[in-house]
């Protein structure tokens, strides 16, 4: 281990892999509801913006992987924010209990990505 000032310890992710991992399982258990006949949101449009809103939720995930500390990491760390919290109303909405059960899930991706040991900038 280095002691210099330019050395900065690598981080981990784990909100990031959590929001990744439970936006890829709700938008399998929404696209499973929007594809299957009989669920009740078959061919809905509002099962398609959620799902759309899933994969974007995704997105900001490997977002946050990709970036370091400053202003670009905090706006995707809002984003996530206000996208868990409109997916999880879009979902109980479309009564997809099992899919608001995954997105809460997300939200504590959230909030260890907020309130978690911060990235730090090299020196360099």
């Amino acid at each position: 281990m280095s002691t210099s000032a330019a050395y900065a310890p690598p981080r981990r992710h784990l909100g990031a892999y959590i929001m990744i991992i439970a936006a890829l399982v709700a938008l399998a258990i929404t696209a499973w509801r929007f594809f299957t006949p009989l669920s009740g949101v078959t061919d809905s449009g509002g099962a398609m913006t959620t799902m759309l809103a899933e994969f974007v939720l995704f997105v900001l995930g490997v977002l946050l992987v990709q970036t370091k500390a400053g202003g670009l990491r905090n706006f995707v760390i809002f984003l996530g924010w206000a996208g868990a919290i409109g997916t999880i109303f879009a979902a109980s909405l479309l009564h997809g209990w099992w899919s608001v059960a995954v997105l809460v899930v997300y939200a504590v991706g959230v909030v260890i990505e907020t309130f978690g040991a911060k990235p730090t900038r090299s020196a360099i």
